[in-house]
């Protein structure tokens, strides 16, 4: 049985989506949550190391990707869908309109 995605989890993964499908510059709470990282948004993929990227297909949760990261300092990074998703939720995940 999968996991039941509330409508605020969709509203939290469109702002994930959204910033991807735009190249949106972005900024986030690492994991220690008290460090700002920025960047542009580039795409979600499947996959944590770049000889592992691959686009989500149709039938994987999208939820369990990541975000690709191009860092203001010029190196790629990526981050949990379902990291960011809480992010969103508590505010620690913005979108550069």
């Amino acid at each position: 049985m999968t996991e039941i995605l509330t409508g605020a989890d969709v509203i939290h993964l469109s702002t994930i989506v959204d910033a991807a499908s735009r190249s949106a510059k972005v900024r986030w709470l690492d994991t220690d949550k008290e460090t700002i990282r920025e960047g542009t948004a580039r795409h979600i993929v499947a996959g944590e190391d770049p000889s592992q990227w691959y686009f989500v297909g149709s039938k994987q949760d999208i939820r369990d990707s990541f975000l690709r990261i191009t860092t203001t300092t010029g190196w790629d990074t990526t981050v949990p869908v379902r990291w960011l998703m809480a992010m969103v939720a508590e505010g620690g995940f913005a979108v550069d309109s």
